[in-house]
């Protein structure tokens, strides 16, 4: 696969793959801090946070205290604010993308937290409905979700990104790559989701 330049792609992907590594990381620590934001807000506190570099072999997760007294109300809150923030931060990317054209070097690390971002709230809303998993079966326990109304709600976000994410991540290969090379770089772009559902559930 060759740049529209005629140089070698090397430094790009380069940058590719640094750029995925690393914002990861980060979406990782917003879900954590999603939490840890209400636990606090909530008058609790916050013991330990663990962000894992082996994901999904090894899952990054937050120790809190909290006030006896406190309600389910505020329990669905501390248990979705992980979600939320990661969806919030992925989709404000998002728009922010779409709405203005920064040198590629720029936007790479932006779309790249917008995906992982994206993909943590959907995934645990879609994988957390099938398998009643994580934050979602907490959420379902205190009765705010239910098995379908989880996936059904992570599978109209999913749609939503995946189309966002791929006029975002196709404009910025098109910078660097043809038409056909930008196709088939988003092809095996979104092929590694498939790997990462299997890797999950055989770590699961």
């Amino acid at each position: 696969m060759k740049q529209k330049n005629g140089k070698s792609p090397i430094s790009f992907l380069t940058a590719l793959f640094i750029c995925g590594f690393l914002t990861k990381l980060i979406s990782e620590t917003l879900h954590e801090f999603g939490h840890g934001i209400f636990v606090i807000v909530f008058g609790g506190r916050v013991l330990k946070i663990f962000i894992s570099v082996l994901w999904p072999f090894q899952r990054s997760w937050i120790r809190w205290s909290l006030p006896e007294n406190i309600g389910n109300y505020e329990l669905s809150i501390i248990y979705a604010g992980g979600i939320l923030l990661c969806l919030v931060v992925s989709f404000g990317l998002q728009v922010y993308l779409h709405l203005r054209r920064n040198p590629w070097i720029i936007s790479l690390p932006f779309a790249w937290l917008s995906f992982w971002c994206f993909l943590n709230g959907v995934g645990y809303l879609i994988l957390g409905g099938l398998t009643s998993y994580g934050d979602i079966k907490d959420l379902i326990r205190l009765g705010c979700l239910t098995n379908v109304s989880s996936i059904a709600i992570g599978l109209i976000l999913f749609i939503i990104g995946f189309l966002s994410l791929s006029k975002i991540f196709f404009n910025l290969f098109s910078r660097k790559f043809s038409k056909k090379g930008s196709i088939i770089a988003l092809m095996l772009f979104w092929m590694q989701i498939p790997v990462y559902c299997a890797l999950f559930f055989l770590s699961f």
